[in-house]
């Protein structure tokens, strides 16, 4: 009889750990919901796992999936390390690339990143250096200063450097995220295009990060 009860208490407890989330979450799909990194980029934030957003102002796709990401950002755990690089696929994304950095280097990034991808609600054009100023001046930029960063050798340099980075890490899409350099996925490897399962997308996210968090301690 006793040796009944402990099997009955060892079943119970076995279920309950076969019903819990983390036994629940499906696995990411390798090659499918995400691909390695080849080769590995350099983490360049020490301990903690860096998640890198390569995205493009310009692009009405991470417009429609930032609400989805502020949320996760708002939860991220604390030993992740969230930057963001802007990517130039074509000469018309490269204003909105000097929009970016020239904001970031104004400490201006949380005051108008969310404004910036308006545009596509307002079918604003930002494609050309005039158009960016003018939308500065528009949004209540001090437009001297603004336009003084925007045109400094600085911001081109950095815009370089993006563009350098996006080819190291096989950038081929916008919103895209890189995990500590080793893991690379995006909303439309989970689901793909308009309708994109988001929750999913971002339990793949979370899912990459515990897999690195694992390899790290």
């Amino acid at each position: 009889m006793k040796r009944d009860k402990l099997l009955q208490v060892g079943m119970s407890l076995l279920l309950a750990l076969c019903l819990s989330p983390l036994a629940q979450a499906q696995q990411p799909v390798a090659d499918k919901e995400y691909k390695l990194i080849n080769p590995p980029q350099p983490n360049t934030t020490g301990k903690k796992v860096e998640v890198i957003e390569f995205f493009s102002y310009a692009c009405p796709h991470c417009a429609e999936v930032e609400p989805a990401l502020q949320d996760w950002l708002k939860r991220k755990p604390k030993d992740v390390e969230y930057k963001m690089v802007p990517m130039v696929f074509r000469d018309a994304w490269k204003p909105t690339a000097k929009l970016y950095y020239s904001l970031e280097a104004m400490g201006l990034i949380d005051k108008y990143h969310g404004k910036v991808y308006e545009i596509h609600k307002n079918n604003k054009d930002l494609s050309t250096d005039e158009a960016v100023k003018q939308w500065a001046k528009d949004a209540g930029i001090e437009a001297a200063k603004f336009n003084q960063v925007y045109d400094s050798f600085g911001i081109d340099a950095k815009v370089q450097r993006s563009m350098t980075m996006g080819r190291a890490y096989g950038v081929q899409f916008t919103p895209s995220l890189a995990i500590n350099g080793k893991y690379y996925t995006g909303p439309s490897m989970v689901g793909g295009g308009h309708g994109t399962d988001y929750k999913r997308f971002f339990a793949v996210v979370d899912q990459l990060i515990e897999m690195e968090r694992k390899k790290k301690n």
